[in-house]
This record gives C-alpha cells, structure tokens and sequence, in this order.
C-alpha cells in the first residue's frame, strides 16, 4: 500500500510581521534532531562590574612640530613701573641682544608683565599703557623700539633667521624650557614640550624660515589610546572613570588608564555611529606607539551583587521572571515562575534586586543537537525557526527578555559561591 506524505508549509512571522519566510521540509528535518533541556544553576553573590569596551592603538599624549615662529628674547632691563608717566621714545625694555622697545605715545604704563630674565616670544605683550587720548595700548616685542646690535637682522624673531648654534640632536631627551637653537639676532629657541626630539631639521649657519618644522617631539613616557565606543554605550562615558587596557603584544597583561576625552560628535559607518574616546594610559612600561589596543571602561561595580545569567531572565511584557524548579504530587518535577526585579548588568550576568536568594536555583535553557557529525551543545542562545525563539521557547509560554546593556558592554561576576 502507499504511504502519501503530506507536507505542511509553515508560514512563521518575522519582526511583528515586517517579513516572513517559509518553514521548509529540510528545516523540519535538522528540528527533529533538536532537543530542548533546561540547565539548573544558583544565584550567586559577588562583584558584578559592568563595562563599555572598545578597541584603538597606543599614540604619544605629546606630538608636536616646533617651528621658528615663536622664538624667545631674554629681557636685560625693565625701565618702567606701573602708574609711571612715559614719553614718546622712552626706554620701556631692553633686552639682552640689545633690542630696546620704546614707548609709541606720551602716556602713562597701566601694567608690566616682564622683569629682568624673563622671555619675550614673538607677539607676547610685555607691557600695557594708556594714551593722552584714554586708549590702552599693548607694547609686544614687535611694537617700535631700535637695535643696537650690529647682528640683529631689524626685524627679530621675524620671517628668517640665522642659527647661531644648535644646542640638541635627534634623540635628546629636553624638558619644556630647554634651549634648543640659540639665532644670531640674539633671539633662542625653546622646547614648547617635554619630550625626545625625534627630528632635527637644523644646523649651525643655516637660515631658518619661521614657517618651517626645526624639530619634532614626541613623549614616549606619556601614551594613550584612542577607542572608538558605540553610540547605544557613549552616554555611560565620562571623563574620570576607570579602565582597564589590554594590547596584543602583552598577552596576559593588563595595564590601567582613565579617560580623559570623550568625543562630542561622531562617526557614522553603515548606519552605526561610534564616537573617539581618548585614555590616558598611567604606566606604559613597554607599550610602544602603534600597537592595537583593547580597553574596558568600567561603568557601574557592585560588590555584594545578587545575580544570575542573563538567559535566565525572561520578559513577558513588563513582567521578568526566572523559572525554579519545583516538585508536583506525583513526585515528579517541573518549574514555576517567579516574578524578579533586576538592577545592574552586563552581557553576562545580570542582577537580581527582588525575587531570589543566594543559594536558590533556577533553570536556564539549553539546546542540544543531535546530529550524524556528533553532538554539540549550545546554551541560552536559542534556536531560530525550530520552535525555539531566541534565548527561550516560543511555544512554551515565555519569551527571552531582549539585551541587557549596549551592544558594546562587558563584564561579568566574580566571587560568588
């Protein structure tokens, strides 16, 4: 006699009936080969930390070109005090090449922002005065005056200068201050920054054009990294907090920082916008500039943390509840929900505020595939278009609570019992 096969095409409802797509003969087939089991755990007690990772590369805090358009002139003498009535064609100050800047107007010095040693960059104001007229004027470096110094060009500190000499290589370790070009008008060159000088661009006799790089530094001793962390995560980051940093080239270790910046607008990549957050990294020991990073931000800790898996918790409506097993009359075994409230959480556990006690069990869902290639199993992910929906069973009365936290979080319990 022949047996006829009747095949039912189910028609499943995607996204609130966005989409569909056809429940296939093949698909019934590999959901016979799949079982559901449920796994029993404990709530547990300890730290629970939640935390915003993301990923970047080592740069220098300090990275910076230094050119000749802001040399210094040492002051000699200061000819004037505050309240002190000035001709036009006074002495105000002189400096060691033999500058002198002399007063512009008869009037009267309201301010003095220099002394004896002192250094003059190029549109500095050294001093305030104030006009028969009422008009406060600020004499700079640049502003009037004559030189008496046969090797100033006239125009010091101005668009070329000549290096006397050059008092650093590459390489040099200088602190912020140090001199590193002394010109012939007199005028010097100093580091802006502390750091190494990783280029010099300069010998003695050459002329140098203020607009041109002399040197370069960079400050291996202070790093940071750069990470680019997820719009649904950046509203958690702030400037202060926490992290913990990771690079490749030091596997199993672990180095601290804090953040110091976080981007006020970001970068959008196929419809995901991700924003620049910049760690200061406190020990960089051998970290070099370059290398990949990972960094975690820690965002919320609780130490004394009741909490269980993520896929235990389940959400129907407003409601969450977990499942405990239970006896029946017959002795035989089953589950009853148990309505929970939860606080903190991360992609792995999620805290337990109202509901359970430490110690107590509850069951999280596991799924097991029998299949011809050998078993496997998988756990609290679901499965999609068998009669599982994700994380739980669409069938069977309740459905997985959605995600906890960002797209980007991590973390997890520790301690427990």
């Amino acid at each position: 006699m022949k047996k006829w096969v009747i095949i039912s095409i189910i028609v499943v409802a995607v996204g609130g009936g966005s989409g569909w797509f056809i429940y296939s003969k093949s698909q019934a087939n590999q959901a016979q080969n799949v079982m559901a089991t449920a796994q029993t755990i404990t709530a547990q007690k300890g730290k629970l930390e939640v935390a915003v990772t993301g990923s970047g590369s080592v740069t220098a805090n300090t990275d910076e070109d230094v050119t000749a358009a802001n040399t210094i002139l040492v002051v000699d003498s200061v000819s004037v005090s505050s309240g002190e009535s000035v001709d036009k064609g006074d002495t105000l100050v002189t400096f060691k090449n033999g500058d002198v800047i002399t007063a512009p107007k008869d009037g009267e010095i309201t301010k003095v922002y220099v002394s004896s040693g002192s250094g003059a960059s190029q549109g500095k104001v050294l001093i305030r005065m104030e006009d028969e007229d009422g008009v406060t004027l600020p004499i700079t470096r640049e502003d009037g005056g004559s030189s008496t110094n046969n090797s100033s060009t006239g125009n010091t500190g101005g668009s070329s200068l000549v290096a006397d000499t050059v008092n650093v290589k590459e390489g040099s370790v200088v602190k912020a201050g140090t001199t590193l070009v002394k010109f012939t008008d007199g005028s010097i060159l100093q580091a802006p920054v502390a750091g190494t000088i990783t280029s010099l661009a300069v010998n003695s006799g050459d002329s140098v054009q203020s607009s041109v790089t002399v040197a370069h530094i960079t400050n291996f001793s202070s790093l940071e990294t750069t990470i680019s962390v997820d719009e649904l995560d950046i509203t958690k980051v702030k400037v202060g907090q926490s992290v913990k940093i990771t690079a490749s080239a030091f596997e199993g270790e672990t180095f601290d920082g804090i953040v110091t910046k976080v981007a006020n607008e970001g970068t959008s990549t196929n419809g995901v916008s991700t924003f620049d957050v910049t760690v200061k990294i406190k020990n960089p020991k051998g970290l070099k500039i370059g290398m990949s990073t990972e960094a975690s931000i820690l965002i919320q800790s609780k130490a004394d943390a009741l909490y269980v898996p993520v896929e235990a918790v389940y959400k129907n409506g407003n409601e969450k509840y977990v499942l405990v097993p239970s006896s029946t009359d017959d002795s035989g075994e089953s589950t009853k929900k148990v309505t929970v409230k939860t606080g903190i959480s991360n992609d792995t556990n999620v805290e337990i505020t109202s509901g359970l006690s430490e110690g107590e069990s509850i069951e999280i869902p596991s799924v097991q595939s029998r299949s011809s290639s050998g078993g496997f199993m998988m756990q609290g992910g679901g499965f999609q278009g068998g009669g599982f929906s994700s994380g739980g069973f669409s069938g069977g009365g309740f459905e997985r609570s959605g995600n906890f936290g960002g797209r980007n979080q991590t973390g997890g319990g520790q301690g427990g019992k």
